[in-house]
């Protein structure tokens, strides 16, 4: 019995914490997915932002730079190794002899290497050998350019390439989430926009069936014309092939969804967000202070003018002739028997001076040349970089200012095609007007809404480019925070 209940209470236990990692992985999934079933066709509710924070997860190209970064990092880390304390084992085994003889020999050996700063090379080797007789000892050397070589700019050149290359990786990085959210956020209302249209186009196709059924009715007693029939069913038609469209063009829009944000392409998928903005009221010269400021493709260009100019000092450094100072001392010692042979009374020390260059340093001369030229080159680059969002900004903020008056003039449009619409439908009920006035007025109606719905879709995605142009679409904070 008591075995029982200890298997029936760790069971309730098990489901216990079972159920608790469900709860908590439905509350992980449920700001994405309300409704996702695994490996089936489902239907996924989103919200706008539920599709940007899916998509900054998710997506496939930003994927791709998350693991160029993560690539360039490992480079970064390459480069500070070169300073480590490396530690190097070494053996020999190799036999030589003549016709009379053969040897063996057997050597075993410990370097530790370290490389400093500002360029000295330390080296600490010991070991043991095994040929006619023991013998073991402890070298050192140490090694100093005293030219070329010299100094921490130099020796650091490698982790500050690789340094630069992390920061560009990084804004690369920033840039494609920049992309990724505008890409998502154009997708999405593409998507509504198709939406509505299908619920427009399906209204007005019922109205204008309503109407041509009523023209056939109407023919048979004497009231209406085959004119007004034949009216009715062509308005008809040219409807229901736009309502065809707006179909596919809506199931193109969800594919393009699905796509970017990595969803199976099977699935059924629906957003939700309203279409409202809020008028941007900011002064052009705000605006381009703030993207002056913010805009990361100036960050990088100021960045790329300093590797330039480091370069360029690197490459004037190299114009110097090589000179190192290399010191050596050994203590060693030999003998038949092995314990003697670590008594190391014998050294051996030397100094030298080493030089190996080329006389006329043509080739460094010429990449000292080349090194200001690219000096030149990233500074125009800054320069028209600068006046490129000068230009990009003035031109997103006189799109919105067109936008937001395009919006005010299609509402108007709206009011009096539906006034016209009101009209119509009075006077052909009082048999004062034919279908012609009524299927027009209706056809108005829908093409004003139509335009209505697009300028305001166009106003809202357009709020979202300028951010991006102004360099405030993603917060950057200590490296790159979520949207």
């Amino acid at each position: 019995m008591n075995i029982k209940i200890k298997y029936v209470a760790l069971l309730l236990v098990f489901l216990s914490l079972t159920a608790s990692r469900a709860l908590t992985y439905g509350k992980e999934m449920a700001p994405k997915l309300r409704k996702m079933e695994h490996r089936g066709a489902s239907r996924i509710s989103l919200t706008l932002e539920q599709a940007i924070n899916l998509a900054l997860k998710a997506n496939r190209t930003l994927l791709t730079s998350r693991y160029a970064l993560e690539s360039q990092k490992f480079s970064l880390k390459s480069a500070q190794s070169e300073f480590e304390l490396k530690i190097v084992p070494g053996t020999t085994v190799g036999v030589s002899g003549s016709d009379s003889e053969t040897k063996e020999s057997v050597g075993l050996g410990v370097g530790l290497q370290k490389k400093f700063e500002v360029g000295t090379s330390l080296s600490v080797e010991p070991s043991i050998n095994k040929n006619d007789e023991y013998k073991s000892g402890i070298g050192l050397s140490i090694e100093q350019p005293l030219l070329r070589g010299f100094g921490r700019e130099v020796s650091l050149d490698g982790i500050r390439t690789a340094e630069f290359s992390t920061r560009r990786s990084e804004r690369n990085l920033y840039q494609t989430m920049v992309n990724t959210v505008l890409e998502t956020v154009s997708a999405v209302y593409q998507m509504i926009k198709q939406r509505e249209l299908v619920s427009l186009n399906e209204s007005h196709a019922t109205r204008l069936r309503q109407h041509a059924d009523a023209a056939m009715i109407k023919e048979k007693i004497g009231l209406a014309t085959p004119m007004d029939v034949y009216r009715a069913e062509i308005r008809l038609k040219d409807v229901q092939d736009s309502l065809s469209t707006s179909k596919q063009d809506l199931q193109d829009a969800k594919d393009r969804l699905k796509i970017i944000l990595v969803l199976p392409l099977k699935s059924d998928i629906d957003v939700s967000d309203p279409i409202k903005y809020t008028p941007i009221r900011l002064s052009p010269f705000k605006a381009i202070e703030i993207a002056l400021e913010s805009r990361v493709e100036l960050e990088q260009a100021d960045d790329e003018i300093r590797q330039a100019q480091r370069n360029a000092r690197i490459a004037k450094h190299n114009i110097l002739p090589e000179l190192n100072f290399v010191l050596s001392y050994d203590r060693f010692g030999s003998s038949d028997d092995f314990d003697r042979s670590f008594r190391f009374d014998e050294a051996r020390w030397g100094i030298q001076l080493v030089s190996s260059t080329d006389v006329s340093r043509t080739s460094e001369k010429a990449a000292y040349k080349q090194s200001m030229i690219s000096v030149k080159t990233s500074r125009l680059n800054r320069a028209g970089k600068q006046d490129e969002i000068y230009s990009q900004v003035r031109t997103k903020m006189m799109a919105l200012e067109a936008v937001e008056k395009r919006i005010e003039i299609r509402k108007s449009k709206v009011n009096q095609a539906e006034g016209k619409l009101s009209l119509a439908k009075i006077k052909f009920s009082y048999g004062m007007a034919d279908n012609f006035d009524l299927i027009e007025a209706e056809t108005e109606v829908l093409k004003s809404r139509v335009d209505l719905l697009s300028a305001r879709i166009d106003y809202v995605t357009g709020t979202y480019s300028l951010r991006a142009a102004l360099g405030t679409l993603i917060e950057r904070k200590n490296g790159l925070s979520k949207y």
